[in-house]
């Protein structure tokens, strides 16, 4: 799935780009119940819109991404919009805390971990668990399980409590207005917030 990305990305057809933070993420960090402020890590940052989004609202921000390039411009924009954002080049299923850092009390995946195969998955799910402190919260983003050619492969809502054995699942909300359409609207995009204990 990597390879997939990096041509995509080297193409410029990035159509899992937004601008503006996905709702669930903007009620958890401007909402009236939004969290306190802390270390935050997104996970297959992409460009660093949502990261950059969160940094300037006071988040200590790390992004991980495999994508070169997409850690080139997530810089540049960075940058340019005058925030401090430490970008990490790794692969978030064999990166750990040496790599990553530790003690994050936000960790975000808006749709990396379910492109991943089973094996990678279940290392990643570690991986996030391993550098989230206690009371953490992770928003992920994913499809239902299907094939969908190079599209991600999706995760079975079920398996997420044996994922993430250390997380309790808090809340889920399908998601509305924050993906392409077409057969990927109908893969059933849906946001899931865990809490780790």
């Amino acid at each position: 799935m990597s390879l997939t990305y990096k041509i995509m990305y080297s193409l410029g057809f990035t159509p899992w780009e937004h601008r503006e933070p996905p709702v669930p993420l903007a009620d958890l960090i401007a909402g009236p119940q939004a969290l306190p402020a802390g270390d935050m890590l997104d996970i297959g940052c992409g460009t660093g819109h949502d990261a950059i989004y969160c940094a300037r609202r006071g988040w200590g921000v790390t992004g991980v991404d495999v994508v070169d390039r997409a850690l080139q411009i997530a810089r540049r924009n960075a940058s340019q919009a005058g925030v401090d954002i430490r970008f990490v080049h790794a692969d978030i299923a064999s990166a750990g805390a040496a790599a990553l850092g530790a003690g994050y009390a936000l960790l975000l995946d808006v749709g990396c971990l379910h492109g991943l195969p089973d094996e990678s998955l279940q290392r990643a799910a570690a991986a996030i668990t391993e550098v989230a402190k206690p009371g953490a919260t992770l928003l992920m983003l994913a499809f239902a399980p299907g094939r969908r050619g190079p599209a991600p492969r999706g995760i079975d809502p079920a398996r997420i409590p044996a994922l993430f054995p250390q997380w309790e699942l808090t809340s889920t909300r399908p998601a509305s207005g924050t993906t392409p359409g077409g057969a990927v609207r109908r893969a059933g995009p849906t946001w899931y917030r865990l809490t780790r204990h």
